[in-house]
């Protein structure tokens, strides 16, 4: 051949040498197990050599070569291999290498140079020649029996002659049950009477099967699979079929890598050894992922890049029709992530259960930490005892008893936070919880009016630490949202909150993958969903990859459809092609399809032919129905009455019901629990549920929704009302209380919109909504907490304001207004105010409605009239307060307070008894709401409101909003009087006053502003920068998302002066300010971008960032166009902060004179008081000042300037004088 020695070896040879490799395994271990393993070993080889083979073969095809018989064949076959390989497997002395026998690089072919093609050579005579390579080559070298050679060389006479005998042996072993090629018999007349007489045609069938019997059985016996079989034997025996035979090469090949994509089929079980008969005839659709290629390459990137890029959020948005294949998509890579360390998290939103608060994403939290409880389903290398620990830092115990109330497993990780908890019976709140495990909580009553959207963003917050704590870029999340079309606005106000609100940054790094899926056919640019689509996709922090799921080819049905039967493609074409027609290329639709000519009969597995057998015309027959829906309820209507009705029943939960539930409940027919369970594992078996040790669910949510719909509206409220009437009784000895108080009400409310009512239960199931409401609101999910508000007021009696339900009415109506509060619903709003303000009797029983339209006045930006009605409550409460307040007022209140307080010191004001009147603790709740107003209309009623609060204070009792007229109070003795080391003594008294209380959000507003007000002046800068920092944090986790970008505006100001590098504040403020944006806090936004500029000159790359571009605001565009803004707006905070960066990079770049221009014109833009800028900026214009005074030659000008620099010095003396 001349070709090198070293690097070619016969394919005979390599068959020698692996076949020797076998036998030395199994004579290492002559155990059944090894003798079996070592087999399949071989052939795994073998496969891997009969791929390169075909392919090699299949090219010269292409290319049109002009075959001769004698080309192929086994001997003119040889193996490229890597250098060495050749060398060291002919060593027999040694054991065979096997890296070596893998290490095939190609084939090539010796062509005979005395045989040239004499034209004509049939396709079935290639096929049979290539049959035969492959028959030695899986048999270890053996040729074909007898009757495959007499086949190959005689005629058909010949041969049927030889086989008479073989026949009359062999008889009984025939095919007797197919009736389409049975034998036919004649009886012949003379001497040989009574003989059969074998004809031509029945002698040749009869033949053909021996000689197909005799090759399979000598494969089998070397352990070659069944699909093995079929490729080679109808290789050499071409089948009668016309449509099953093969067509080219390229059938071939097909056929082989299908054999090797799906080794189950290939190495696993054949058909005919040791399966049982439910196995058989099962369809076998396996857990591959078929036509999808392209879309799981996308995903698996999109993972790649969320585990490289942690400074963004990922979003993987995975849309298409019902059944299309969205959930088995995500599913197919689940394997390939957790293999490379992900925590693979999933949910699934459902269309009966959207008013459980947050349940959804709730419960794929829950289910890891009861992996992390059990140390099980974890990653490879996950250390447990590391996170568990991170997690308990980064919540904290209060954020721990919080997120419990949605994980309940919380509880069970970290006993020793509970054990501290101290319950407290006497309230009505059903999450009422006293210690430093909930700081800052109000009571039941009085639950989030004031603090509706901090208790959103403490939960958002939390869950973000959650994720935090647990990710990393060793094991990042990948969280899956299944049927995001049914997701609730509170769910997905959450999800964007993780996407959106991040901390990303070098100590909160979260490593997270969200895949959600929807049906993109019921999403419209009206549909919720597409809003919060939009969303994710204006964020600049968050990285969106879109796929849409289309209907498969009808390539990819062919292969689901061969894959199924376990047959090869060119046997399943002509079936595949009218599945693809009927299903119209949708997955599951081909799927039902093919399960109900099972059903039917008509796709059928033989027995004696070993594989799935059908008539085409029958399956052309079948009449299916337009569309999943309708094709899955005929198929439950195929189902036994008594399977049908458990099937109705869990339908009702939705998706999923627990087995708990299922075993609390009676059939309609009274069915035993037992009796129930038997026939749920009955549809399973029909895979029309799944189940573990926990749940039922329906396979498909489609299957869910044709059994739900297999019921009239009638019967769907009688099963509703049925289900919650039964669980009702459990509600009260129930642990998991909150859980079932939800599934049963929820029920109830089913049934009632479907006209399924009991007056005698009408009130009390108006309390349960009442109950599951302000659950609701207590997780921060006001849209379901509206939801059952409603369904409360509708089991109210006509005359529901009477003394029975006023209560109860009032209730409804007060949590009703709260709910539309927050949902911006202003129509439903000021409904149930006009309700409360028309009937209730007493006036306290209308405070909190008055307090919730102040709220809502204010939200609008309606201050006046929002001011006027808190002022009218104050007054009905007898607290008077001036129509218009003059300076003397101002005098006698400061007077006032100061005789209130004088004589007490920190520990008597946190000595003061707990203020128990109702009414003055409205009062006091009112005048707290009303400061900020008042600080920004109307300045000089601060003095008279802290005076208010202080004098309850002391003679009635404290509660934790009296810490604010403290701090107000403390304000004012260093604005008006210059009284600093008062004001920064009572600014510690609040402090004090709040940690008493364990209010930790208002503690931290209160030392966010007396950081900035009061405590630089007697505490170094580093320090009080710090604070800031640390009262961020506190903020954010207790929901106050608005004060706490205030502390990082103000950090970053004081981090400038504090001698930090510049590069490091750079950083700072670039990160800070893009938080602000995350968190929709764009005033602070602006200051930080302000900020980030002035560092930006001061380090010489100003030019090369543009800190505005975050804005994405084509109006603002630069510096310039925000102070236009602020200027024309009247905003003089934001125009003071960006005359004083100005007058700040202009002193240290030594343009004195700008420095000044800009320091006169940020005094002029509004007051000066104690802040933080405030005194550097009269410091830096007085070194200003003084330096052009001291250049000036002219004498006007030099005393100007000389002016100037003085004031700022009388003003820096004061200042002094209480500065430590």
């Amino acid at each position: 051949m001349g070709e090198d020695n070293d690097l070619i070896l016969p394919l005979k040879e390599w068959v020698d040498l692996s076949k020797l490799a076998e036998e030395q395994q199994q004579s290492s271990l002559p155990s059944p197990e090894n003798i079996r393993n070592a087999q399949m070993d071989y052939i795994a080889r073998a496969v891997v050599v009969a791929a390169v083979v075909l392919d090699k073969l299949l090219i010269l095809e292409e290319n049109n070569y002009n075959w001769c018989p004698q080309d192929i064949s086994i001997d003119n076959v040889h193996l490229e291999m890597g250098a060495g390989d050749v060398t060291m497997l002919r060593q027999r002395n040694t054991t065979i290498n096997l890296s070596s026998l893998q290490g095939i690089q190609g084939v090539k072919l010796s062509i005979p140079q005395n045989h040239t093609s004499n034209g004509g050579v049939s396709p079935d005579e290639i096929f049979k020649k290539v049959g035969l390579i492959l028959y030695s080559l899986f048999t270890r070298g053996e040729v074909p029996p007898s009757a495959g050679v007499e086949a190959e060389n005689n005629t058909v006479e010949e041969a049927m002659l030889n086989a008479r005998g073989r026949i009359k042996r062999r008889g009984d072993e025939l095919d007797d049950s197919s009736h389409d090629e049975s034998d036919s018999y004649e009886e012949q007349a003379g001497p040989n009477k009574g003989r059969q007489k074998v004809s031509v045609q029945e002698a040749t069938k009869t033949f053909r099967r021996m000689n197909i019997s005799n090759v399979e059985d000598a494969l089998r016996q070397k352990g070659v699979s069944s699909s093995l079989c079929r490729l080679i034997v109808d290789l050499i025996i071409a089948p009668e079929e016309k449509d099953t035979k093969f067509q080219s090469l390229s059938d071939a090949v097909a056929e082989l890598q299908q054999i090797m994509r799906r080794p189950d089929a290939c190495f696993g079980r054949d058909t005919d050894s040791n399966n049982s008969t439910t196995d058989l005839l099962s369809l076998q659709f396996g857990d591959g992922i078929v036509g999808r290629t392209e879309e799981v390459g996308t995903l698996l990137e999109a993972s790649a890049r969320a585990q490289m890029d942690t400074e963004s959020s990922h979003i993987c948005l995975i849309g298409g029709t019902a059944g299309v294949g969205k959930s088995y998509l995500v599913e197919s890579v689940k394997d390939a992530l957790t293999s490379n360390g992900w925590i693979y998290l999933s949910c699934k939103f459902d269309r009966l259960m959207r008013n459980q608060p947050l349940v959804t994403i709730a419960s794929a939290m829950e289910i890891f930490v009861q992996q992390l409880i059990n140390v099980r389903g974890l990653p490879d290398g996950f250390d447990v005892d590391a996170v568990i620990a991170t997690i308990e830092q980064s919540l904290s115990a209060s954020g721990i008893v919080v997120l419990s109330d949605l994980v309940p497993s919380l509880r069970v990780l970290y006993r020793s936070v509970f054990a501290h908890v101290i319950m407290d019976d006497s309230e009505d709140d059903l999450n009422y919880v006293v210690a430093e495990a909930t700081p800052d909580e109000d009571d039941g009553d009085e639950m989030g009016i004031s603090s509706a959207n901090t208790l959103r963003n403490r939960l958002h917050y939390l869950f973000g630490r959650l994720v935090e704590a647990i990710s990393s870029v060793e094991h990042p999340i990948f969280l899956f949202l299944d049927d995001m079309q049914w997701a609730d606005a509170s769910s997905l106000e959450l999800l964007l909150s993780l996407l959106v609100s991040g901390d990303h940054d070098d100590d909160n790094t979260q490593c997270l993958l969200v895949a959600g899926a929807f049906r993109s056919n019921e999403v419209d640019e009206a549909h919720m969903l597409s809003r919060y689509i939009q969303k994710f996709e204006e964020a600049m922090s968050v990285n969106v990859t879109s796929i849409q799921l289309d209907v498969i080819t009808k390539s990819a049905t062919h292969i689901l459809t061969s894959e199924a039967l376990l047959l090869p493609l060119r046997l399943t074409r002509g079936l595949a092609d009218v599945v693809h027609s009927k299903s119209l290329g949708n997955p599951l639709f081909a799927k039902s399809l093919l399960r109900q000519l099972v059903d039917e009969n008509i796709l059928r597995y033989s027995l004696p032919k070993k594989r799935w057998v059908w008539d085409i015309n029958d399956v052309k027959s079948v009449s299916v129905d337009d569309n999943v829906a309708e094709l899955m309820k005929h198929k439950l209507l195929r189902l036994p009455n008594e399977i049908q009705d458990a099937l109705k029943l869990i339908s009702c939960f939705g998706t999923k019901v627990s087995k708990d539930i299922v075993s609390k409940l009676r059939s309609s027919s009274e069915n035993s629990d037992d009796a129930i369970t038997t026939f749920l594992e009955q549809a399973r078996e029909e895979h029309i549920l799944d189940h573990n040790d926990q749940v039922y669910k329906f396979a498909h949510d489609m299957l869910q929704q044709s059994a739900y719909d297999l019921m009239s509206p009638e019967e769907k409220g009688a099963y509703h009302f049925n289900i919650g009437l039964r669980l009702m009784s459990s509600v009260s000895t129930e642990a998991s209380y909150d859980a079932l108080i939800f599934t049963v009400i929820d029920q109830i409310n089913n049934a009632k919109r479907y006209g399924v009512t009991e007056a005698s239960m009408n009130i009390s199931c108006a309390k349960m909504n009442l109950q599951a409401g302000k659950r609701s609101m207590e997780v921060s999910d006001f849209v379901s907490a509206w939801q059952y508000v409603v369904y409360g007021i509708s089991f109210l009696p006509e005359a529901k304001w009477e003394s029975s339900t006023y209560e109860l009415t009032l209730s409804l109506h007060e949590a009703g207004a709260l709910a539309c509060f927050v949902n911006v619903d202003s129509t439903n709003l000021q409904i149930n105010l006009g309700e409360i303000f028309e009937n209730a009797v007493r006036f306290e029983d209308k405070i909190k409605a008055y307090y919730i339209l102040a709220q809502n006045l204010a939200s609008l930006n309606r201050l006046k009239e929002a001011m006027t009605t808190v002022l009218f409550v104050l007054n009905e409460l007898g607290e008077d307060f001036p129509e218009e307040v003059s300076p003397e007022d101002v005098q006698t209140a400061m007077m006032s307070t100061q005789r209130l307080l004088d004589g007490y010191s920190k520990e008597d004001i946190v000595g003061v008894p707990r203020l128990k009147d109702e009414k003055k603790q409205w009062a006091v709740k009112l005048m707290d709401f009303l400061t900020p107003c008042a600080f920004m209309m109307s300045p000089r009623l601060l003095p008279i409101l802290a005076n208010h609060m202080i004098n309850i204070l002391v003679k009635d009792g404290a509660c934790k909003e009296s810490a604010f007229g403290l701090s107000n109070y403390s304000l004012c003795l260093i604005t008006l009087r210059h009284d600093y080391e008062a004001g920064y003594s009572y600014g510690k008294m609040a402090i004090a006053l709040l940690e008493s209380f364990g209010a930790m959000g208002s503690l931290q507003k209160v030392k966010c502003m007396l950081q900035n007000m009061v405590n630089y002046l007697f505490e170094p800068i580093q320090s009080t920068a710090n604070v800031l920092l640390e009262s961020y944090e506190g903020l954010r986790a207790t929901g106050d998302n608005e004060f706490a970008c205030l502390a990082l505006s103000m950090y970053s100001d004081q981090l400038i002066m504090s001698g930090c590098l510049l590069p490091v504040v750079e950083k700072k403020c670039e990160e800070f300010a893009l938080r602000s944006m995350r968190l929709h806090q764009l005033q602070y936004c602006r200051n930080l971008c302000c900020t980030h500029n002035r560092v930006l000159s001061l380090t010489g790359n100003a030019e090369g960032k543009n800190p505005f571009d975050l804005l994405r605001d084509n109006d603002i565009a630069t510096e310039d166009d925000l102070l236009q803004e602020s200027l024309s707006t009247g905003r003089s905070g934001l125009s003071q902060q960006i005359y004083f960066s100005r007058m700040f990079t202009s002193f240290w770049l030594k343009k004195y004179n700008k420095a000044a221009e800009f320091a006169a014109q940020f005094r002029n833009a509004g007051r000066i008081s104690m802040r933080f800028i405030d005194i550097y900026c009269t410091f830096y214009e007085g070194l200003a000042v003084f330096h052009l005074a001291r250049c000036s030659t002219d004498k006007v000008i030099k005393s100007k300037w000389m002016d100037i620099g003085e004031k700022s010095v009388d003003r820096f003396k004061v200042w002094q004088e209480h500065s430590s």
